[in-house]
This record gives structure tokens, C-alpha cells and sequence, in this order.
């Protein structure tokens, strides 16, 4: 009787060990497929905001593309920017009469050819809401705000007309 109860508790004894092992696999596997989904979820996210940034980086290849052109242009048209200079234009936004606003931007417009405006501002308006800037002023009249910043570009070197290279 002996040899049969000790046979029972050596099986009982590796039936709690295989079970043991058994739950820690279990324990382990199910601690692998929780890393796995978080990493999965991870990757899901990069590949989404990597989808959300698509668009941005074709306006930018075409923005590059759009600069080589007009590199290319400028090289043919035989411009040199070594003969252009530039100037930083502000006035800040204010009171003005009709006469200094066209007296101001006929001198933006002054240089012809030679010289370039960009604007990064460029604010012109009425003071009083029933005045309109395409019609006389009329009686009343409050006159006009202005205010303009940018950049003038100019030709520092009184070259001719740029050649077309063929």
C-alpha cells in the first residue's frame, strides 16, 4: 500500500508541477500579447500620423520643384543677384490723407523694372464705412488708415535689360 501511495503523490506532485509551469507559461504568453498590442498600437499611431503628413511633404517637394523652376528661369533670363539689393519697407498702420497714400505707394512703384515690393502687410482702408477707396471722397470724409511692411527689392547696379540665353 505504501509503494501505490507513494506512486499517487509522485503523480500528484508532477500534476501540480506541469500545472504550475502550465499557468507560468500561460502568465508569460498572456504579458507577451499585452506588449505586442501595445506595440501594435504604437505602430498603428506612427503609421497614421505618417499618413496625416503626406500632404505636407508633397506641397513641399512641389514647392521645391516650383523653386528649381524658377532657378532654372532666372539663369536663363541671365539675372544676377549679385546686382540687387534690398530694403526693408515698415509703415506702420495709421491715420493718412488720400494724397499721402498715393504720394507713398506711387514711390513703392517708382522704380520701374529695377525694383520689386513684396509685401508681408499690406493694410488700406477707409475710416468711415460708407467712403470707398474707387470713388471722390465726400463730404465728411475721415480720410484713410495705412500701413504697409515688407520687402523692396532693387537693382544696386544700372545694368540693361537681362538677355535671353537660348
Amino acid at each position: 500500500m505504501n509503494a501505490t501511495r507513494t506512486l499517487k503523490l509522485v503523480s500528484l506532485a508532477l500534476a501540480t508541477a506541469l500545472l504550475g509551469g502550465g499557468a507560468y507559461m500561460a502568465h508569460k504568453g498572456l504579458k507577451r500579447l499585452a506588449f505586442e498590442q501595445q506595440q501594435q498600437a504604437q505602430l498603428q499611431q506612427a503609421v497614421e500620423n505618417a499618413r496625416r503628413l503626406i500632404p505636407e511633404v508633397q506641397q513641399r517637394e512641389q514647392l521645391v520643384r516650383s523653386i528649381k523652376d524658377v532657378a532654372q528661369q532666372v539663369e536663363r533670363l541671365g539675372f544676377d543677384p549679385a546686382q540687387w539689393g534690398e530694403r526693408r519697407l515698415r509703415r506702420a498702420q495709421g491715420p493718412a490723407t488720400r494724397a499721402e497714400a498715393a504720394q507713398f505707394l506711387g514711390e513703392l512703384g517708382r522704380g520701374g523694372a529695377g525694383a520689386i515690393f513684396v509685401a508681408d502687410m499690406f493694410d488700406l482702408a477707409t475710416v468711415s464705412p460708407e467712403a470707398s477707396l474707387f470713388h471722390p471722397p465726400q463730404p465728411g470724409d475721415q480720410g484713410l488708415t495705412l500701413g504697409v511692411s515688407g520687402t523692396l527689392h532693387f537693382q544696386t547696379v544700372s545694368a540693361l535689360a537681362p538677355k535671353v540665353k537660348p
